[in-house]
């Protein structure tokens, strides 16, 4: 049994790790040329490594699981430091390049999936490490790995992953400010609020009920606010067209989620759902000038790049 002072370790440790993953992504959101996206995924990657050395341990066990997972931690931690030379590399180039070189707009795209892809891996990693650090999750998947759904929905709709999660979420939305057009602001700041409103993530009676009746009320709020703007004609941007459609989809495969826990105590398709909320949600914030209003977008645009830099983080 952990003890008190074990989890609140745990919680201190959550809490900076995703006040650290907040900050990534704010220098991911105005990164300007391959250097400084390197250094974000750097960053990032250096936070999975750490949580996969805590996984082989597990893995493993006693001392043997104990030197490999320092060892694990270790290599991959190395091997990160690689992407920061390759951007280095890119950026030397780019800026020998010729000075009307117009870079690939996937390699913005490119980035983008990959600020998203660390950081869910990294708060999955978290919340699944933490889980076994605190024994709220079997070590293993049971015979046969047939508990495998079940153990990787656990690590998800744990408290160590839906909490910390969350506050990465408001801690990016903060530190981001306000470049982004009114028409998507209330939805940006009603997902921390839904993430937190997830029944599987503590066990018990009144948790159940009070968070499947707020996430339930948060869901029809957000269905309001969108049926009063169109009923006053608020213009919509495609892109927050896109967004918006993306983030209803969200909501309806959490509102099936819900549905498959309370009913059938199922959490594998809520489990889902947080993902693809947490998915909608760092697509639109990693780069936020490309929702951005017409009257914000020269406030909020970054900086013109430097002669001969990328968008691999631009």
């Amino acid at each position: 049994m952990t003890s008190a002072a074990d989890l609140a370790i745990l919680a201190g440790f959550a809490t900076g790790m995703a006040a650290t993953s907040a900050i990534a992504v704010k220098w991911a959101a105005f990164a300007r040329g391959p250097l400084r996206a390197s250094v974000v995924l750097f960053v990032l990657a250096m936070m999975a490594a750490m949580f996969a050395g805590v996984l082989v341990y597990f893995a493993l066990g006693g001392a043997a699981g104990l030197i490999a997972g320092l060892w694990a931690a270790a290599a991959l931690m190395s091997a990160s430091a690689f992407i920061v030379f390759v951007g280095f590399a890119r950026e030397v180039r780019l800026r020998q390049g010729p000075r009307d070189a117009r870079p690939s707009p996937g390699s913005r795209l490119g980035f983008v999936a990959a600020v998203i892809g660390l950081v869910i891996a990294n708060e999955f990693l978290m919340g699944w490490s933490f889980s076994l650090l605190a024994g709220t999750l079997p070590v293993g998947f049971g015979p046969g790995g047939r508990e495998l759904l079940g153990v990787l929905a656990g690590a998800v709709t744990s408290p160590w992953f839906v909490f910390p999660m969350a506050l990465e979420m408001v801690l990016t939305l903060r530190f981001l400010g306000v470049g982004f057009p009114r028409s998507m602001r209330p939805f940006l700041l009603v997902q921390p609020a839904i993430m937190i409103c997830s029944p599987p993530t503590i066990a018990g009676f009144p948790w159940l009920v009070s968070t499947t009746v707020g996430a339930s009320a948060l869901m029809g709020l957000a269905i309001a606010w969108l049926l009063i703007g169109l009923f006053r004609g608020e213009p919509l941007a495609p892109n927050v067209a896109r967004y918006l459609l993306a983030f209803f989809g969200s909501l309806g495969l959490m509102a099936a989620g819900l549905v498959a826990w309370v009913a059938y105590a199922v959490p594998e398709l809520f489990a889902l759902s947080l993902v693809v909320q947490m998915t909608v949600f760092l697509w639109a914030v990693t780069d936020p000038t490309h929702f951005a209003a017409p009257e914000l977008q020269d406030r909020d645009r970054p900086a013109p790049r430097p002669v001969g830099a990328g968008v691999d983080g631009s």
